[in-house]
């Protein structure tokens, strides 16, 4: 089953109202005659009749509550320049959005001047309603243009498993599969260039960043040549990579980040599940976050109507990457952040699982098919992403703060030169620049895991990577 990034399917379920948990809550460091961030949280009212699903907008009144939120250096524009762009850029399109609020997160829908939807033109932001409002258009364009099929005469490359094995994808998890599938024809490629300015290329196979690719009719692909049987393969599909800017360098920072963050939860769900002897989780301690940090914590507990767990997930790569746990009966939810500024990792996961809650809620969508994976027990258990049975035996720690780069190009320049220095060349394909410079990119990093993939039902098991972290 080819896996989208919008529809995540993360199991949740949610905890009645109440006060503040109490093996979560986190305690302010606010100065003499200030309110603490729980504080504000605890004295700023009783709790509404919905209790779990109260939102942080019941405290937008409260002192010191802090709504809109800096980007680290990620973003190249202020949010009133990021909202023109994009809304210049819809309506050039000819694309209308209707944005709709969650409560918790906004959602955008695309359709065409007559009012039919767009293809995959659904997405979803979080945050404070303003940048969350702006995420939902930019995301909503990503997928749209992200989905989109290779343009009859665009040059693609046909590829057998043996030609793409003399590539960067030698190791790729899916080579095997695809050698394996049988039947003439070779896989149709688009060709990417690496992002450290090496001159390299590397052919990579459409199927693997795009799953509209395998969703549409077997006769599109055959017009370029494409004549694989794919439904042993579409469980490698995953448009994780893919993003949007308002221009190229702060696409591709964004899709760095989400290739760093997918890797960083890939290799805790296999270290945490898979592996005879689990790792320890790293938990941060509430109370050593910042102050603002502490509130967005705090609200990401109300939102779920139960304790939230902040895991440390920074792997050998050194670049911060959070993972924001909530469960209840074996039912998690989580969401996850990367950035080289850990604060800004920290914010990310926390709004990404207040936003997920808030998806769930409002449109209840139904979970992950996991009968793919009910026959393996362990990926099963990696599948439901349930960290609470290993959290009494995980290493609290102090959160750190970390510097980052003030400008976009900074970013991109550090986050491929880390890769890189570690063995993890970054790839990248501009697949549609609009007139104004709204950007899309879809970057691929040999050797990264894709693992995660399996929480939302598909049967897969780590790369080499993954499978160093030692015996399962």
């Amino acid at each position: 089953m080819p896996l989208r990034s919008q529809h995540r399917r993360r199991r949740a379920d949610r905890r009645g109202g109440g006060t503040p948990p109490a093996d979560g809550a986190a305690s302010g460091r606010g100065r003499v005659g200030q309110l603490t961030a729980q504080d504000r949280y605890q004295r700023s009212g009783p709790l509404p009749r919905e209790g779990a699903l109260w939102c942080a907008d019941h405290f937008r009144g409260a002192r010191g509550f802090r709504a809109a939120a800096p980007h680290a250096g990620e973003r190249a524009f202020p949010l009133p320049r990021a909202r023109a762009l994009i809304e210049a850029a819809l309506d050039e399109a000819a694309l209308r959005p209707r944005l709709t609020d969650l409560r918790g997160a906004w959602r955008c829908h695309l359709s065409h001047p007559d009012g039919t939807p767009v293809r995959d033109g659904v997405g979803a932001g979080k945050g404070d309603p303003q940048s969350a409002q702006v995420g939902a258009l930019y995301e909503a364009l990503e997928h749209h243009r992200g989905a989109a099929l290779p343009a009859r005469g665009e040059p693609v490359e046909l590829l057998t498993a043996a030609q793409l094995a003399g590539t960067d994808l030698a190791r790729d998890p899916a080579l095997e599969p695809l050698a394996a599938s049988g039947g003439p024809g070779a896989a149709a490629c688009r060709r990417y260039t690496a992002l450290d300015h090496s001159g390299r290329t590397l052919p990579v196979p459409v199927f693997l960043t795009n799953p509209a690719y395998l969703e549409c009719p077997a006769d599109r692909r055959h017009e370029l040549g494409d004549v694989l049987d794919y439904a042993p393969l579409s469980r490698f599909s995953t448009n994780s990579g893919t993003a949007i800017g308002a221009t190229r360098d702060e696409a591709l920072v964004h899709a760095l980040a989400e290739a760093v963050e997918r890797d960083a939860f890939s290799l805790l769900l296999a270290g945490t599940f898979l592996l005879a002897r689990p790792s320890p989780l790293r938990l941060v301690r509430p109370a050593s976050l910042p102050d603002h940090l502490q509130e967005l914590y705090l609200s990401a507990g109300w939102h779920a109507g139960g304790s939230v767990a902040l895991i440390d997930m920074t792997s050998d790569l050194g670049v911060p990457a959070f993972c924001a746990h909530t469960s209840r009966d074996g039912r998690a939810a989580q969401g996850q952040g990367a950035s080289l500024s850990a604060e800004h990792a920290v914010r990310r996961a926390l709004n990404e699982l207040i936003q997920v809650v808030a998806i769930r809620r409002g449109e209840r969508n139904p979970p992950a098919d996991l009968r793919a994976v009910e026959s393996h027990p362990r990926l099963l258990e990696a599948a439901r992403a349930d960290f609470d049975p290993h959290l009494a035996g995980a290493r609290p720690r102090d959160f750190l703060p970390t510097g980052a780069p003030a400008a976009p190009r900074e970013h991109l320049q550090r986050l491929t030169a880390t890769l890189t220095g570690y063995g993890y060349r970054p790839y990248g394909r501009v697949l549609r620049t609009e007139p104004n410079g709204v950007t899309t990119v879809s970057v691929f990093v040999p050797g990264l895991e894709r693992f995660f993939a399996v929480t939302a039902g598909a049967c897969v098991v780590p790369g080499p990577r993954g499978r160093a972290l030692g015996p399962g």
